[in-house]
């Protein structure tokens, strides 16, 4: 029995071998010919570093220009996310102290070599302008309380957050290091929707919130064509984070998993169909409310919404699958989101005539 399981292992040797030979020689045949130039190692370095710079530096230009117009929505909108105020002062931070080893030379080359907490933008007409705050500048300390270099960026939002209660008072003051010379900078907040809008580095069409921020990506940030059309995007998502629909999703989808959970007791499997089901119920009506109270966070901000539905009729060119109506779909066809817009802006056009407040209508 040992003989022929030796013998039957070399034949199998033997076979892998020439299956083998077989399929080199076919794939050496399928395989390129050309000779091609090759850089060196050390060349293909320095371009990749070219490269991650030129893009960390692209990317930081358009978070400024996202929160420049993030900055005037949420200054704007108080009226609309009453209870989800802070004082804020209109700037943009990096911690180059947490940047990877290997991405050291990329982050001093963008930010400068210094370690901590960096101004990386400031929002027009903010009060970190008006105080004289400036891109590059190294913060030191927040109100005296000194950043510590370890979790730099963590300590630093704290810090920032406690003097940014809105119970506050006090104006907040930042120790900042500029060309060598400190400085004490009194900054006098301003009171904002607190909705951080963040820019992801993601290349899909999307936008979103949840509940406390809204995200970007740059496949949206790309696609869009001015700046209506994006902070028509930012509005939406501020309306769905102001009216609590994230909220309420969850909530919906807990009524049902309660019966997901209680057929489980019963040895039933439902797959959490239930609380899927309920979680997408009135997803249409939320769409529609975040485009409603969108275009009112727009008006606040003194932006024209003549043309803000146009979106829309873009999106359904590329998009065309959205254009019919679907109830099963998570948001409204874009041919009745164009036209409840177009009549969101009359009405809005009626208040500002008649020197209205421009609220939006509850029921």
């Amino acid at each position: 029995m040992h003989k022929f399981l030796a013998r039957t292992r070399i034949r199998f040797l033997f076979l892998y071998f020439y299956i083998s030979i077989i399929l080199f020689s076919i794939l050496a045949g399928c395989a390129p010919t050309s000779q091609i130039a090759k850089g060196s190692s050390h060349e293909v370095h320095v371009e990749r570093n070219w490269e991650l710079i030129e893009a960390e530096k692209v990317y930081i230009k358009r978070v400024r220009h996202v929160n420049d117009l993030a900055w005037q929505l949420n200054v704007h909108g108080t009226k609309l996310c009453p209870g989800n105020e802070s004082r804020n002062i209109g700037f943009m931070f990096t911690d180059t102290s947490s940047a990877p080893i290997k991405e050291k030379e990329v982050y001093s080359s963008v930010y400068g070599k210094h370690s901590g907490i960096i101004i990386t933008g400031i929002a027009k007409t903010s009060p970190a302008e008006i105080a004289g705050l400036k891109i590059g500048d190294v913060v030191i300390s927040v109100n005296n309380q000194q950043i510590p270099n370890q979790n730099a960026g963590k300590n630093f939002s704290r810090l920032i957050a406690e003097a940014s209660k809105k119970s506050s008072i006090s104006d907040i003051n930042l120790k900042i290091l500029r060309s060598h010379q400190i400085l004490d900078l009194q900054i006098k907040p301003v009171l904002a929707c607190s909705y951080p809008v963040i820019l992801q580095r993601d290349d899909s069409l999307n936008a979103f919130a949840d509940g406390h921020s809204v995200f970007i990506t740059l496949g949206m940030y790309r696609f869009v064509e001015n700046d209506i059309e994006l902070m028509t995007v930012i509005a939406h998502e501020l309306a769905h984070n102001s009216e609590g629909h994230i909220s309420k999703k969850k909530g919906n989808y807990w009524l049902g998993g309660i019966v997901d959970i209680v057929a489980a007791g019963y040895g039933i499997n439902t797959q959490g169909i239930f609380g899927k089901t309920t979680s997408s119920l009135f997803s249409q009506e939320f769409e529609r409310d975040a485009d409603y109270v969108g275009m009112y966070y727009l008006a606040n901000a003194g932006i024209d919404t003549t043309h803000v539905a146009g979106f829309w009729r873009r999106m359904a060119i590329e998009h065309p699958s959205g254009i019919k109506e679907n109830h099963g779909a998570s948001h409204p066809s874009t041919a009745e989101r164009w036209v409840n817009l177009g009549a969101a802006h009359n009405e809005i056009q009626s208040k500002i005539l008649n020197e209205l407040p421009l609220l939006p209508e509850r029921k």
